[in-house]
């Protein structure tokens, strides 16, 4: 489990989805970005991680993902929801209900690849690489298949 040594204290507020800003940020409310608070036993202040970096991180292990393609740019993900500088394809949430931050990622599959086994293979890189680079834990990961990349002729 990734989230030993971590307090439940330290983890239980991520379902509120708190959003920590800078006074920059504060100055520029259309730009606001959610940042995830890390905090354990060892911590000697505060640790900040920004929806974008947790985004990235995401991202790529999306795209290390044997059968993916590449991520897709999706109406929820891509032109409601994108900020500027975010990856596309991948969206970071939170939800009262559940402990941690709910990952939303549109991929497009490799011709040829089992689309359930590549999905159930995004969710399971996802989920490490978030919790293990990040520390934060990974309530789910849900994955929308977009479209097959044919092979080039």
């Amino acid at each position: 489990n990734h989230l030993i040594g971590l307090a439940p204290e330290a983890w239980m507020g991520y379902n509120k989805g708190y959003i920590f800003k800078s006074s920059e940020e504060e100055s520029e409310m259309s730009d606001a970005k959610e940042y995830w608070p890390y905090t354990d036993e060892t911590t000697q202040g505060n640790i900040k991680i920004s929806e974008d970096v947790i985004a990235s991180i995401a991202t790529i292990a999306v795209t290390e993902t044997e059968g993916v393609a590449s991520t897709a740019a999706s109406m929820g993900v891509e032109f409601a929801g994108r900020k500027n500088g975010a990856p596309r394809g991948v969206k970071i949430l939170s939800d009262p209900e559940k402990p941690g931050c709910l990952v939303e990622c549109s991929i497009i599959l490799k011709f040829g690849a089992s689309v359930t086994e590549v999905a159930k293979a995004v969710q399971k890189n996802v989920k490490n690489a978030v919790e293990s680079m990040a520390g934060i834990p990974v309530a789910s990961v849900d994955v929308q298949v977009c479209g097959i990349q044919l092979p080039k002729k």
